[in-house]
């Protein structure tokens, strides 16, 4: 597990004065999950609910590691302006996001849908405001990747596949704006949730689809550090990517289907076990094939995993 751990940290450590700013304001937002985590713990107050820690521990942990994705992202990229823009849209808009969730939950208010008071009112437009940057610097760095992306073709797969599902898990997002305003509009009440339907659990899709990019940028790490050519980890990794994308469109199409995650239809339960076990193949085929970390240093398969994701280029 250490051996694991170093590999990761090899490969999304960051270099340079921008990927640092990044990665602290990163560090932050998951800090400050492990804080409201604790607060949490002492205040006893229940988890579910528009008002609870759940929000700035959850919010904390998603954006937090969102930003070391992008970091992780940056080191693949040259190092020009049209890399870094994207990057500085993602790295504003997500502490500044985190810090308004927080906030109201300290003020002891829910934080989305709430247009109780005119403050509330734009505390939550503010939210949604802040994820037209976010996305933006998402679907912008998507493109970068696609036109002078430096890394393996492992860490290609992941970032393509990752940064799509975020962008799809932001349609999710909007879906799920649209049902909490309603319910505000015809009720005066924040929502306790977010349903599509009777049971289609909104957040759980949301939360597969934001995700994608940090599973499957762990996998790929692991395989670029591993006794796999160049290619077999590309190849490898793209079985894992569509592995994630079936759990993903599974949990999806029953959500917006009306129904609950744990009653799938029999074809998405196929899906979502075929996924799962995709995923699981992948990853221990990564585990068991993956070289020592002491190793690492000096072998030849690991020097062009790490010099390949260099924000020099290749060679460098």
């Amino acid at each position: 597990m250490n051996a694991l751990a170093v590999h990761v940290w090899r490969a999304v450590r960051p270099v340079g004065t921008y990927q640092r700013l990044l990665w602290w304001a990163g560090t932050l937002l998951l800090a400050s999950a492990v804080v409201h985590g604790v607060v949490a713990a002492v205040d006893g107050s229940p988890w579910w609910g528009p008002v609870s820690w759940r929000k700035p521990i959850t919010f904390g942990l998603s954006l937090g590691l969102l930003l070391w994705a992008v970091v992780w992202i940056l080191r693949q990229l040259p190092e020009r302006w049209w890399a870094r823009v994207p990057a500085g849209l993602i790295g504003f808009s997500a502490p500044v996001e985190g810090v308004l969730i927080a906030m109201q939950r300290w003020r002891g208010v829910a934080s989305h849908f709430n247009q109780v008071t005119p403050f509330d009112s734009a505390i939550w437009s503010a939210l949604g405001t802040l994820i037209i940057p976010l996305t933006l610097g998402v679907a912008w760095l998507l493109v970068a990747s696609l036109v002078r992306f430096r890394g393996t073709p492992a860490s290609r797969v992941a970032v393509m596949a990752g940064l799509a599902g975020i962008l799809a898990a932001g349609v999710i997002g909007r879906d799920m704006a649209a049902i909490g305003e309603a319910a505000f509009a015809a009720t005066g009440q924040v929502p306790r949730d977010e349903l599509i339907g009777a049971a289609g659990s909104a957040k759980l899709a949301h939360f597969v689809g934001l995700h994608a990019v940090q599973v499957l940028a762990v996998l790929a790490i692991v395989l670029n550090a591993g006794r796999l050519s160049a290619r077999a980890a590309g190849l490898v990794t793209l079985v894992g990517a569509a592995g994630y994308a079936a759990v993903f469109g599974a949990v999806t199409a029953t959500a917006y289907a009306g129904r609950a995650p744990y009653s799938p239809t029999v074809a998405m339960s196929l899906l979502l076990v075929g996924g799962v076990l995709a995923l699981a193949a992948v990853a221990v085929l990564a585990v068991t094939r993956r070289l020592p970390a002491d190793a690492s240093l000096s072998s030849p398969i690991e020097g062009r995993a790490m010099t390949t994701v260099h924000p020099g280029g290749a060679g460098r």
